[in-house]
């Protein structure tokens, strides 16, 4: 019995080769292939295939044939690259810096340089030099003219360098002067490497330099962008160094272009421009904000003095930067009219040209006969007189505000929830501090502009609509833009909004500048005086009272209906005298040499067009021959040398 079950055992696992030991044995076998395999393939690792066949003499596609883990012959056949020795730094050490074999010397900045001709013919300004018609083509040693400031001996060593090596390091510090180096020996490449770098190295800190040298060389697209990165980041820079370097001109543009970034109100640029005129003014000024702020007020303060700030010497430089400010959006805050009023920046007479219209449309909206932009308004007109706004938002959540200020009966709500920003127009709803128009529908126009910056300042995404024109029921919201997930924050929200409709024949904006100097024109014109010139002997005080009676009139001729006489330093008017009259009263002062001293004094008019500078002088020359006249009494009536000159008081003027 048991041998018959040891036998079907045996025939059982005989029958089947895939047993249990049949496993274990080809599970050794394959190991023992694969360590074959291995040393095979390490041991002949020189040899290499030839295309079509393998080493087992076989096609390669033949399975179980191939040796297991060798390269494709695509990948063997393919050089690599290893840096040995470089070639490059040699040549710099050895010719560059060390000098061997030179050809030719160049002196510039007071350094000398021992350099080659070959390699600087790399440049089309020397491959000109050598190759022309040239005197310089024949010498050994040249002497460099270095026009421009901007170039030191450290950029030209950089640019000097780059045509010896295929790679040049240069420090955002020195890429202004390299980048000078590069226009003026014309190396394209060095230029464009110039270029990328200060693009990707804008701050506040390079900004302002790279925009001048853009300027100077005339590099339109880093220009723009620098003048971009400015037009979204002064307003809200804390960098105090970054004000100090921007010039009047700069200033200018910036306040004057449509797409400023206006953070918060129109006041904040005028609060802007008085802190860059401190820091101006004040180059070696530091400390923190706060302080600074109470150093600006202590600036301004004018004590006793008539004029403002802009009208003084100093202040006469930094009028043109004010003359785009938007005047008419900072008086309608009583605040902002009062600081205004305190630090006495700006004369207040040159903006009163822009009351008259502002009145007039509250007039016309209170009583409901504008209902704002009947359409899409004019580019320009829109960008001159629209309300200038804006908004920060730090991260992301739910925002909701209103801008302050007196928005003639419209209550505009901003909402920004879930990447999507609304507008509203708030009657009822919400709390208002102003008088709300209660008309069934209110327009207005917007402009809506959106930008997310890095940690430089840069724009890394923005976003804008074109100028839209909005038809507002009471306490209705509207979509004004959806915002893109791909923006991040901190997001800038800038925003140009018109709510008035016809266009007022009073002017709607003023350029203080233009007033300022028409103002200035009138003021001059009115301080030059009338010069009338009477006979000495009609006057028997002292020359010092007389010249305590010398008064003052403001205007440059007089009306041949009205002649003004001299009587005993007294103003006369007399209506009567006509031009004939007057045309003998000359005559008569021309020819009278004899008339006794308490004769009718003869008048002698000077003409309008008698420089202030000639009346002057006649007036001191007459005073002095005065005063000889009156020490030898009274005979002297009879000399023409008897003449002085009075002027007459504005408040005796009649014309």
């Amino acid at each position: 019995m048991g041998n018959k079950l040891n036998s079907a055992f045996t025939n059982k696992f005989s029958k089947h080769p895939g047993g249990v030991n049949s496993k274990r044995g080809t599970k050794r076998k394959l190991e023992s292939e694969t360590e074959t395999a291995h040393s095979s393939r390490e041991d002949n690792s020189d040899k290499v295939h030839v295309a079509g066949k393998s080493e087992c003499g076989d096609s390669p596609s033949s399975p179980g044939k191939c040796e297991v883990g060798l390269a494709p012959v695509s990948d063997i056949h393919t050089p690599k690259r290893k840096r040995l020795k470089s070639t490059s730094k040699y040549i710099y050490q050895t010719l560059f810096l060390d000098g061997e074999n030179s050809d030719i010397k160049i002196y510039a900045l007071g350094q000398e340089w021992k350099l080659h001709k070959i390699y600087l013919s790399q440049s089309p300004y020397f491959s000109c030099m050598f190759n022309g018609s040239w005197r310089e083509s024949l010498m050994a040693e040249i002497d460099l003219q270095i026009p421009d400031p901007a170039i030191d001996t450290s950029a030209l060593r950089t640019a000097f360098g780059s045509l010896y090596r295929d790679y040049v390091f240069i420090k955002p510090v020195e890429v202004v002067g390299v980048l000078a180096a590069a226009f003026l020996l014309q190396l394209d490449g060095l230029k464009q490497q110039c270029l990328t770098l200060m693009g990707n190295t804008i701050s506040g800190d390079t900004v302002c330099s790279y925009y001048e040298a853009c300027c100077r060389y005339d590099v339109e697209k880093l220009k723009t962008e620098c003048f971009s990165w400015l037009l979204t980041n002064i307003l809200t820079s804390a960098d105090l160094d970054l004000f100090k370097q921007i010039n009047v001109d700069m200033m200018k543009s910036l306040v004057g272009d449509p797409e400023l970034f206006v953070m918060q109100v129109e006041m904040d640029v005028y609060s802007v421009l008085k802190r860059w005129i401190f820091l101006r003014e004040n180059q070696t000024w530091c400390g923190d904000y706060k302080s600074m702020l109470s150093s600006i007020d202590d600036f301004f303060k004018r004590g006793n003095e008539t004029d403002c700030f802009l009208e003084t010497t100093a202040g006469k430089t930094y009028l043109p930067a004010f003359s785009h400010v938007r005047w008419q959006h900072i008086v309608i805050d009583l605040d902002s009219l009062l600081i205004l009023e305190q630090d006495r920046i700006i004369n207040l007479e040159w903006i009163k040209p822009l009351y008259p219209g502002m009145w007039r449309k509250m007039l016309r909206l209170e009583q409901s006969k504008d209902k704002g932009p009947d359409e899409v308004p004019n580019e320009n007109h829109f960008n001159q007189t629209s309300l200038r706004c804006g908004r920060l938002l730090k991260c992301e959540g739910e925002y909701c505000w209103r801008w302050v200020g007196y928005n003639y009966g419209v209550d505009i709500l901003l909402t920004y929830v879930n990447n999507v920003i609304f507008i509203k127009r708030n009657t009822l709803s919400q709390p208002n501090p102003h008088s709300a128009s209660l008309d069934k529908v209110r327009n207005l126009a917007y402009r809506l502009t959106i930008a997310s910056v890095d940690k430089d300042g840069k724009v890394t995404e923005t976003k804008t609509t074109e100028i839209q024109k909005l038809s507002l029921h009471k306490d209705e919201e509207m979509l004004a833009m959806s915002v893109n997930k791909t923006f991040t924050f901190p997001l800038y929200l800038s925003m140009n909004i018109l709510l008035t409709g016809q266009k007022s024949s009073q002017p709607e904006h003023i350029d203080i500048c233009t007033a300022a100097q028409s103002r200035s024109l009138q003021h001059t014109s009115s301080q030059t005086c009338a010069v009338i010139t009477c006979n000495n002997g009609s006057q028997t005080e002292n020359l010092s009272d007389k010249s305590n009676k010398s008064l003052n009139i403001q205007d440059l001729s007089l009306s041949s209906s009205t002649i003004r006489k001299c009587s005993n330093g007294k103003v006369v008017d007399d209506p009567q005298y006509s031009e004939e009259k007057l045309s003998s009263i000359n005559r008569t002062a021309s020819s009278n040499d004899n008339n006794s001293p308490n004769s009718s004094t003869p008048i002698e008019l000077l003409s309008s067009s008698t420089s202030t500078q000639s009346s002057k002088k006649s007036l001191s020359e007459n005073e002095a021959e005065g005063t000889e006249t009156s020490s030898q009494g009274a005979d002297s009536s009879n000399s023409n040398k008897g003449r002085r000159a009075l002027r007459y008081p504005e408040e005796e003027l009649i014309l």
